[in-house]
């Protein structure tokens, strides 16, 4: 008869001893049922790129095999999101790439990550025209064996995209007020309201009519900003925001 290993016993704690924490539970994401599955191909139909088997040839414009990547990105960010992803390839000098998962996700890590870089619409394309994304991919290809596709591509990204939207605005400096600062993203109107130490509905009129950068991200309503975008600029805004006074 097989010799069953001793139970694992929780250490107690001596006296004074605050007992070990005990893990968080994870709650496993959504399933992806024939409803996404439809929705996805909707998508990849109107965009022009087709869902193929795994056996059959892909080395094709418009072909895909990374069918449960493309469910995944709507399951996780949206329908918004996943049509900004696909664009990215098919509508830039890239479309004649290979569509694989690991292209797939790193387009979508940045613009998950980065968008303020996402969000400025035609820009965001005409910088990817500029990019070789076949080139990214042969590179993370051979260096497979150290570090995953997925990840070298969009370190590899990264670089460029920062170089191309860093010469739109230039570099940033302190005088400026645009440097790194911890915790740069401020999520909602409240948070935007209490950092510029205004009331929230002062804060929404200067939105409104003055323009303070804020953005929303892929898949939520959510409005948010960043510090280091605020800093230097939020006194002008709340000057426009004055009611001016009519001459007598």
């Amino acid at each position: 008869m097989k010799k069953l290993p001793p139970p694992r016993y929780r250490r107690k704690p001596m006296d004074g001893q605050d007992p070990a924490p005990q893990a968080k539970a994870r709650y496993p994401k959504p399933p992806i049922g024939a409803e996404m599955s439809n929705a996805v191909a909707k998508i990849c139909a109107e965009l022009g790129v087709e869902i193929c088997k795994p056996n059959e040839h892909q080395a094709v414009p418009g072909k895909t095999t990374a069918k449960a990547t493309l469910e995944r990105i709507y399951r996780d960010h949206g329908e918004g999101h996943l049509i900004l992803v696909l664009r990215t390839i098919t509508e830039t000098e890239n479309a004649y790439i290979r569509m694989d998962a690991f292209i797939l996700h790193a387009i979508s890590d940045l613009i998950a990550a980065h968008p303020e870089w996402s969000n400025t619409g035609l820009r965001w394309l005409e910088v990817f025209d500029k990019i070789d994304l076949a080139e990214m991919q042969a590179h993370a290809k051979f260096n497979r064996n150290v570090v995953s596709q997925r990840s070298a591509i969009a370190t590899m990204l990264y670089q460029e995209l920062s170089r191309a939207f860093e010469e739109d605005t230039g570099p940033q400096t302190p005088e400026e007020g645009g440097m790194p600062i911890d915790n740069d993203l401020l999520y909602g109107t409240r948070a935007i309201a209490n950092y510029l130490e205004l009331p929230v509905q002062k804060c929404r009129d200067l939105i409104n009519l003055a323009g303070i950068p804020t953005f929303t991200m892929p898949g939520s309503t959510t409005r948010c900003a960043r510090k280091s975008s605020l800093n230097a600029t939020w006194q002008k805004y709340e000057q426009a925001a004055q009611p001016r006074a009519v001459a007598g």
